[in-house]
């Protein structure tokens, strides 16, 4: 997905038809006071439109979009993305969240539940779907359960672990099948392998990376694969160190005898 570019898009061209309004319905009083401002020059912030390579997918901005043709504008201004009507769609479910007109709870309600059926929502935490939407996570978990109960999105299985002093629930993985594959369990290996020697090479400051990865589209898919990542390297680190400290306490107690202590070696 490229950058936005703020151009003049006729109004006519704006679809507006592709399930990107997440609001239960528009305030036509809004509309109207809108409309009146434009007409007397008000200068209003760009609706965002996402363009892909076909149609002109309306984002965010419903309410601008309508006073500008009640005004009599052929044209909006429009912050333009290249992308699918999946990528608006998504931005469609956190817009208002933090400006514009103000998002009833209805609204709210109804943005999360499409946000959970979205497919750009596949493996996201609950709080990352929470900040994308601008709800609290119990919101977002909540609506979960309901529609995993009604087998509309698969149920996420979770079990509760401690790491660090801390305790949270996880998602399980399965992994059994790959663990019993010796073929199957060396190539995920030599990939985690060569994603930690990337990160570690990178020569980029970690604020740098996050700046970076805050200003993408994508950013709460990132953010919530980071901290997938990061909750893993935890609990690697945590279990290397634990292993040591047992490799080392069982050196000191078999150290006397020889034989024993070649056969700890051998193990390990």
């Amino acid at each position: 997905m490229s950058a936005a570019s703020l151009v003049q898009v006729p109004i006519n061209q704006i679809r507006l038809d592709g399930g990107t309004q997440p609001r239960t319905a528009l305030d036509f009083d809004a509309v109207e006071d809108y409309a009146e401002a434009m007409g007397a020059g008000a200068k209003f912030p760009p609706v965002v439109v996402y363009h892909d390579g076909e149609s002109y997918w309306l984002a965010d901005g419903f309410h601008r979009l309508k006073a500008a043709f009640a005004a009599g504008f052929d044209t909006i201004a429009c912050e333009l993305r290249q992308g699918t009507l999946a990528d608006a769609q998504w931005h469609s479910f956190s817009a208002n969240k933090t400006n514009g007109l103000r998002r009833t709870n209805e609204d709210k309600q109804r943005a999360v539940k499409a946000a959970l059926l979205h497919p750009h929502a596949a493996g996201m935490s609950n709080n990352a779907i929470a900040r994308h939407v601008g709800v609290d996570e119990a919101t977002v978990r909540n609506w979960r359960a309901r529609l995993s109960a009604s087998s509309e999105i698969p149920k996420m299985e979770t079990h509760t672990v401690t790491r660090l002093g801390k305790t949270y629930e996880q998602r399980a993985t399965h992994q059994a099948g790959k663990r019993a594959s010796g073929r199957r369990g060396k190539e995920p290996l030599d990939a985690f392998l060569r994603a930690v020697e990337t990160i570690a090479n990178c020569g980029v400051a970690a604020r740098d990376l996050a700046s970076l990865a805050a200003s993408r589209d994508d950013r709460d898919q990132i953010i919530a694969l980071m901290e997938q990542t990061r909750e893993f390297l935890e609990l690697c680190t945590a279990e290397a160190r634990s292993a040591a400290l047992a490799a080392a306490g069982s050196g000191t107690t078999k150290g006397t005898d020889a034989s024993d202590a070649g056969g700890v070696q051998a193990v390990a």
